[in-house]
Order: structure tokens, then C-alpha cells, then sequence
């Protein structure tokens, strides 16, 4: 049991700390992080990605159970944390949905891709494949909607008032384009996450994997040079990516970690029992959840200038205590 904890979290907790130090001694500088999350994102991990499906059998890929608790797990967290923001710390709609996103967007390319290939090999990069696809075609897409409905409800408020004191505003018209927005929005997001690597090039290994196509050796070699390079420096990244950041706690942080560190992998074992997952799927899943928040979560916030100390404090503070609870967790399922 000692050796499975150490086999999948001393590496992730090595390199972190190695990122965080080449920060701390001014080797280089918090902003460099961002070209290594471009190397893993846009490069490195869909190509070991790819490498994962191609080399999963079909049958394995065609794993309904685990995307629908993947589904359930992912969505769900991101569903009652927007309502805990809403209506328990009563946030706006943007900043509400800020805070959902840091509960429910774990960090599976940099911090659970890592463990996932550790402890299941190539096979442990489905859950990454199938979580990816379902924050790139549902949950993101949502945060971009709920935001931009946000900003049209503040600037019809504001039209509204400056009308409301000379003449009748009609809000039929204002209520059709608001939709129309919305529909333009929604599109555009979804066909932008089509495009993104990270989702369709993993599904041109799973197409190929559907195929029985098989690739030739010198090829598989290739891939798998810039392939191995995904878990390494996406650590290292998180790593320089958290120097600096204040620590910080206070009741929005502590409810977010309770959300995302404890409550995400509990529906994650609720949608397994619910639709009959087990074994390595279920161990996958429930591992995926209890991953730290994803550091993208932070540069949503920083984007749309809501919610941004909160969530950065919240990824610190996330990712330290991941490290206890995903140790705990592999102890567990071992």
C-alpha cells in the first residue's frame, strides 16, 4: 500500500515542488508557465492522449458507465456549487458561476493525468479522455453562457433604469436578442471545443481504436517522445504557476474546498453504485473527482474579473490538501 501511495504521489509531488522552487530562486519567472501549459495542452497531452486511445481496446473505450458517472460527478459539483454561491453566499450570476467552476473543474491534465497513468497505465488516461470531453462540450461552454447572460442581464438593468424616467421600453425586442446572443454564444463555444486539440485529437485515436487501425512503430515512437513529456511538465508548470499566490482562507474557500476535495469524488462513488461501475473504471472516476481544482479555473476568473482571489487561494489551498486526499483515496482503492 506504502509503495502504490508513493509511486503515484511522490513523482507529482516532486516535480511540483521543483516548478515552485524554480520560481522561488528566480531561475525563472511566474509568467514562463504559461509556454509550458502550452506545450502540454495544446501539444503533449492530446498526443498522449491520442497514444492512450488508440492502444485502449474498443471495447474499454466504449465505456457508457464511466462517462455517465463522469457525467454525473463532474456536472452535479458544478450545478450545487453555482447554487451555493447563489443563494447561500448570495453572489451575482458571474461570480456565482466562477465559484462553481473552481469546485467542479479538477486539474486532470496537470495533477490526475499523472496519477491516472501511474497507477493503470495507458488505460488510465480514459478517464482524462472522457472528463476532458465532457468540461469541453458541457461545462465550459455553460460557464461562457451563464457569464455573457450575466453582462446582458447588468446592461439591461442599466438601459431599464436610464428608460425607465422619459419613455416605454419595449421588452419583447430586448428579450429576443438576449436569446439570440445567447444562441450565437453557445455555438461558438461548442464548435471552439471541437476545435480545441485536447478533444479532437484524442478522439482520433478513439476512432482509430474503433477502426482496429493500428499505427506503424516509428510513428507510436514519435508520439510517445512528446507524449511522455505531458505529466512532467504539467507539474512542473503547476508548480511555477503557484509560486507567489497568497494563502488565504476564508468561508468561500473553505466551502469550495469542501465542494470540490470532498463532495465531487462522494458523487463520483454515488454515480458508480448508481450505475453499476467497477473496478478500474470506478477507481479511475472516483480519483478524477478528488483531484485539485484546475489552475484554467483561475484564469477564467482572471478573464472575466470575478471571483479571482478567491479562486487562485482556493487552487493553493486545493492542492495542497489533494495531495493528502488523492494519497488517501489510492490507499483505499488499493
Amino acid at each position: 500500500m506504502i509503495e502504490t501511495i508513493s509511486n503515484g504521489l511522490l513523482p507529482v509531488a516532486f516535480v511540483i515542488v521543483l516548478g515552485w522552487l524554480s520560481g522561488r530562486l528566480g531561475l525563472l519567472q511566474h509568467a514562463d508557465a504559461r509556454v509550458l501549459a502550452t506545450v502540454v495542452v495544446r501539444f503533449a497531452l492530446p498526443l498522449a492522449l491520442f497514444e492512450g486511445a488508440v492502444k485502449t481496446s474498443p471495447d474499454k473505450l466504449n465505456n457508457v458507465g464511466l462517462a455517465l458517472t463522469l457525467t454525473f460527478g463532474l456536472m452535479g459539483t458544478y450545478l450545487i456549487a453555482l447554487l451555493v454561491g447563489r443563494f447561500v453566499f448570495r453572489h451575482n450570476l458571474k461570480t456565482a458561476t466562477m465559484q462553481a467552476l473552481v469546485c467542479a473543474y479538477p486539474d486532470m491534465a496537470y495533477f490526475g493525468a499523472p496519477i491516472l497513468a501511474a497507477m493503470f497505465g495507458p488505460e488510465g488516461f480514459l478517464a482524462v479522455l472522457i472528463g476532458n470531453l465532457i468540461t469541453s462540450l458541457f461545462m465550459l461552454p455553460l460557464t461562457i453562457v451563464l457569464t455573457r447572460l450575466s453582462g446582458q442581464s447588468a446592461e439591461s438593468a442599466s438601459v431599464t433604469g436610464r428608460a425607465g424616467g422619459g419613455r416605454l421600453v419595449a421588452a419583447g425586442a430586448p428579450l429576443e436578442a438576449t436569446r439570440n446572443n445567447m444562441s450565437a454564444v453557445l455555438i461558438r463555444s461548442l464548435i471552439g471545443a471541437v476545435m480545441n486539440p485536447i478533444v479532437w485529437v484524442p478522439l482520433s485515436g478513439a476512432i482509430l481504436s474503433f477502426c482496429h487501425i493500428s499505427l506503424p512503430g516509428p510513428v507510436f515512437a514519435s508520439i510517445d517522445m512528446i507524449g511522455k513529456a505531458a505529466g512532467g511538465a504539467s507539474l512542473f508548470a503547476l508548480g511555477l504557476m503557484l509560486y507567489g499566490e497568497a494563502f488565504r482562507i476564508n468561508k468561500n474557500v473553505l466551502a469550495n474546498l469542501g465542494l470540490k476535495n470532498f463532495l465531487q469524488p462522494a458523487l463520483m462513488l454515488l454515480a458508480c453504485i448508481f450505475f453499476g461501475v467497477k473496478g478500474s473504471s470506478a477507481h479511475q472516476a472516483i480519483i478524477t473527482g478528488a483531484v485539485p481544482t484546475a489552475t484554467a479555473a483561475a484564469m477564467f476568473a482572471l478573464k472575466n474579473n470575478a471571483y479571482t482571489a478567491d479562486a487562485t487561494a482556493t487552487i493553493l489551498a486545493s492542492t495542497l490538501l489533494g495531495i493528502v486526499t488523492t494519497g488517501a483515496l489510492i490507499a483505499v482503492l488499493s
